[in-house]
């Protein structure tokens, strides 16, 4: 009787490991220091996916106005992460369990764990394909069905085995192979200004490469994609502070996310793509893949399309091993925060509590189909379009906790908050068309300040709500 009671008490441990407070408050005995929990965001931020997209700023409007670009919107997603980072903490949420209580409601936060969901999984398949285009590289091996089902299949096992185990497994793996991963681009970087005769300062003043459109639009369109991407790391930054003990520890993940994000990922973009740009277009000529003319767009296309080439030509195989060892962080930070989302909106649509290694599976798949649909060839787009959204949801949040609610704070649990749903949806078309129409291009930072005004006014006024129910 003592073995079974042992044993379905480890079980129980397990499932609870695995769960993970998923629809829960984050009880006080598991909360974190915000160094440990800084890892995290910096796992997120350093990655081949925002080495690709410092490489897309890069061609698009130079390396000195892509670090520009970087800073203003650093400064603005830090403001609004520390804002809505501190109801996570308060409240023990997550950042796609919020918006039950703040803005949305219950029924209602379906919206946010859907945007989410789909951005943060879009990122998981991106960041896959990039793998699978780098190891076709490094091997020689030619893009076919059998190629695709081994390698992304592989992929999945890996990612499903290493994300199961909830916050403390994520972190410590986060923390080591950050430092991996760094290590690793420090090289890099020795490697191509010892050899190739290229320097920090024309790596730094190199101008765009692209010529389609204006230098303004092309500017609008980077600032876009920075203030899209910054939209989901406030809420995956939420997935974290839920855990943090104190409002420093808040803050300390959001500036770390920032600062690693917008700021030092485009700066080793600068580093790695535009310095060892001639050593790839080298590469690729001596191994037959580019003539001497078209040597230098061959490598600009390829810092767009396959960062991982990178690691084979300036650090050879072993260096893209490690890469690879190292990329996993952000792929088990990627199917986590997609898992959590996915479990609040099983359970808004259903009533049912989710099995989050379900979800976990469920993430997983839903990836698979979004690599087969193509998303990492329309990915600026993708990442534009639901930055507006989802800045929309988290400054309805945040409008909702810090001045409708203040007084009523999780006391009440609605169906749907219509106030908050309509302003979400106004705020989403009208900063879209501004954006389509160029009126004003911005149009996360436009759907950010419609919701903060316009939601207080909607709840207080047109829409209030009708009954309320009390714990």
């Amino acid at each position: 009787m003592l073995e079974q009671t042992t044993a379905e008490a480890q079980a129980d441990g397990v499932r609870r490991t695995i769960d993970d407070n998923s629809l829960t408050p984050v009880p006080e005995t598991e909360r974190k220091s915000g160094w440990y929990l800084s890892w995290l965001p910096a796992g997120v931020a350093t990655s081949l996916l925002q080495l690709t997209l410092a490489g897309t700023i890069t061609a698009l409007v130079g390396s000195m106005l892509g670090l520009l670009a970087g800073v203003l919107v650093a400064a603005f997603v830090l403001a609004i992460g520390w804002l809505f980072g501190n109801i996570a903490r308060v409240e023990g949420l997550s950042g796609t369990v919020l918006p039950r209580f703040y803005g949305l409601g219950v029924r209602g936060s379906a919206i946010s764990s859907l945007a989410f969901a789909i951005m943060i999984i879009g990122f998981c398949a991106s960041e896959n394909v990039l793998l699978y285009n780098g190891t076709l590289f490094a091997l020689g091996w030619q893009d076919s069905t059998g190629s695709r089902i081994l390698v992304y299949g592989v992929l999945t096992v890996a990612w499903i085995v290493l994300s199961m185990f909830g916050i403390k497994v994520v972190a410590r793996t986060s923390s080591a192979l950050v430092i991996l991963f760094l290590l690793l681009l420090a090289y890099m970087v020795f490697r191509i200004y010892d050899t190739s005769g290229a320097t920090l300062g024309e790596a730094f003043t190199k101008a765009a490469t692209v010529s389609t459109g204006s230098g303004a639009s092309r500017f609008f369109e980077v600032v876009g994609i920075l203030g899209g991407q910054g939209a989901a790391l406030i809420l995956v930054n939420a997935d974290y502070t839920r855990y943090a003990r104190g409002r420093s520890s808040v803050g300390g993940v959001n500036l770390v996310g920032v600062i690693m994000l917008d700021l030092v990922g485009i700066a080793l973009g600068v580093l790695v793509l535009t310095g060892g740009s001639s050593l790839a277009g080298d590469y690729l000529v001596a191994h037959g893949q580019a003539t001497p003319a078209g040597a230098a767009a061959a490598a600009t296309a390829l810092a767009t399309t396959n960062t991982g080439a990178y690691f084979v030509i300036v650090s050879g195989t072993i260096g893209f091993v490690l890469m690879y060892v190292a990329q996993a962080k952000v792929q088990v930070l990627n199917v986590y925060s997609g898992s959590l989302a996915l479990s609040n909106l099983w359970h808004v649509l259903t009533g049912r509590t989710p099995n989050r290694f379900v979800m976990i599976l469920v993430a997983n798949a839903v990836c698979l189909l979004l690599i087969a649909a193509g998303v990492f060839a329309h990915l600026s787009g993708f990442i534009s379009v639901l930055g507006m959204i989802m800045m929309g949801i988290i400054a309805t949040a945040i409008a909702d906790y810090y001045f409708v609610s203040r007084r009523d704070r999780r006391h009440r649990e609605e169906p749907v908050n219509w106030a908050g749903v309509v302003t979400v949806a106004v705020s989403s078309v009208v900063s879209y068309v501004l954006s389509e129409t160029g009126l004003f291009p911005f149009g996360f930072l436009s759907a950010t300040v419609l919701c903060l005004v316009l939601y207080p006014f909607a709840r207080t006024s047109l829409l209030k709500p009708k009954a309320v129910a009390h714990d």
